[in-house]
């Protein structure tokens, strides 16, 4: 990682346009700084948890591998690089931090800006301590915390650099600045939430998976730490995995609404009333379709061939056939705007970036490639259940962590996931999560007594001859992964 440089912000008698400017410039600057660290927090916490969980399994007289001591080397100049960079930006813009009221009304400084900036501060120094707290996990070990701070002089690194990075961060002063900033950011909370600012609302995300915030908040953090023996609990491994996920998906999200709005084209069956016409005469409720946009920035990193999935519910008179709109759920208020959707002709439940919706079938053919896929065997009893869990889905937020055992967010593969449980869908398992890819709900297509049968295809804008069909895409999915 490079250097961090900023200019500190000017609090100099110079023109509030200006002065403001130059605030609104430097947030420009530090807010991409803050997402890579997080990042690489993110990163070093996961391989922290990794590293003692094969330290423990070592017998305790098997001396450590030379890779081992490599790692514990590499992550040690790692982990100063990145508590020095957090400083940094934790301290870029303490003078802003405690300007009277006569002072801003002088300074005439923009108030959503200054507290842009003090959030970003704030997340900072949080962060700080949620390596901290992590690293914890190392250095409670008599023999692996000599290894951390012992001087490596062929790295460039002397004691006293890492012991004054975790002194300083312990100290009773430290923790109490840490549960100070946590009060004044309480304070401010409900202030912040009416202010409906995207960026503000981002970070106060990030500070809500914070760890160290949620101690802080109750204690000081060394009050608060958990023992030795809880340190290895599934409580705080569970916390500090939670935090690592939360981290990306806050990342993930900022990436995915960037690129997402890049579409370099229309796709090709957009706007063809002869293919939306074929393919509603073929559309059954429940059925699965997978499609590929490869105009779009988004589908560049989707892992395999296909992009995205979505359930077709039916139409409103396939389901008012069904009874399905007598169920008891529909008594409930919140599902009459699905069932009325449905009945205007919104029939595609899709995770979109905004979150799980019902759209048009017109809309969702912006797309060159798409698939009908149906599921085998249901019971009229399992189709009943399946619909109703479709249903469900509606206003869940998108899953920009990509982990499949999340309920209350939900990203478009998970969303068959969760409408057919008992289809045994392949999973991958990465950063300490499992995830479902669109090419690995295709897939259940593959095999003899497959879950899911294939209707229908569409490849580059034309209709695949139904006896090649699945040949063709199975061949498109393997391409991929070669």
């Amino acid at each position: 990682m490079s250097k961090l440089e900023l200019t500190p912000y000017p609090l100099s008698d110079i023109p509030p346009a200006e002065r403001n400017g130059r605030l609104r410039a430097d947030i420009e600057v530090t807010m991409p700084d803050l997402r890579r660290l997080l990042a690489t927090s993110s990163n070093v916490q996961r391989e922290i948890l990794e590293f003692r969980a094969r330290y423990d399994r070592l017998p305790e007289s098997t001396p450590l591998a030379p890779r081992s001591l490599t790692s514990i080397n590499q992550g040690r100049w790692t982990y100063l690089n990145l508590q020095g960079r957090l400083i940094t930006l934790a301290k870029h813009y303490k003078p802003l931090f405690n300007l009277d009221a006569d002072e801003l009304e002088r300074l005439q400084i923009d108030p959503v800006l200054r507290e842009r900036a003090l959030l970003i501060s704030f997340v900072a120094a949080l962060t700080l301590y949620d390596n901290h707290l992590s690293l914890r996990l190392v250095l409670e070990d008599d023999r692996l915390r000599r290894l951390i701070t012992d001087p490596l002089q062929s790295y460039g690194q002397t004691e006293e650099e890492i012991t004054t990075v975790l002194q300083d961060l312990n100290s009773p002063e430290r923790q109490e600045q840490l549960k100070d900033l946590v009060n004044a950011y309480d304070r401010l909370e409900g202030h912040l939430a009416a202010r409906h600012d995207p960026l503000i609302d981002l970070l106060r995300t990030a500070v809500d998976a914070n760890a160290a915030y949620r101690y802080a908040r109750q204690a000081t953090l060394a009050e608060k730490l958990p023992s030795s023996p809880a340190l290895f609990g599934e409580r705080v491994m569970d916390v500090l995995t939670r935090l690592g996920q939360s981290a990306i998906g806050t990342l993930s999200e900022v990436f995915g609404n960037g690129i997402g709005l890049v579409e370099l084209r229309k796709g090709k069956l957009w706007q063809d009333a002869k293919v939306e016409e074929d393919l509603r005469k073929e559309l059954q409720p429940l059925d699965l379709l997978v499609e590929k946009t490869p105009f779009r920035l988004t589908d560049k990193f989707i892992p395999g061939h296909f992009g995205h999935v979505a359930v077709w519910l039916g139409t409103a008179k396939e389901l008012d056939e069904l009874g399905l709109f007598d169920d008891p759920l529909f008594a409930d208020p919140r599902y009459h705007a699905g069932e009325s959707q449905v009945r205007a002709g919104h029939s595609v439940l899709e995770a979109l970036r905004t979150g799980v919706q019902l759209s048009r079938l017109a809309e969702f053919l912006n797309v060159d490639d798409v698939a009908i896929l149906r599921p085998q065997g249901l019971t009229p009893e399992e189709r009943h259940a399946s619909l109703i869990r479709g249903f469900q889905q509606i206003g869940k937020q998108y899953d920009f962590n990509f982990e499949v055992e999340t309920i209350d967010k939900i990203t478009c593969s998970e969303l068959p996931y969760h409408v057919f449980p008992d289809i045994p869908w392949e999973t991958e398992a990465q950063l300490g999560q499992h995830t479902i890819s669109p090419d690995q709900v295709a897939e259940q297509v593959c095999g003899e007594g497959a879950p899911l049968r294939l209707i229908d295809f569409y490849h580059d804008g034309r209709p695949v001859d139904r006896k090649d069909a699945l040949a063709t895409m199975v061949e498109l999915i393997a391409d991929e992964k070669s």
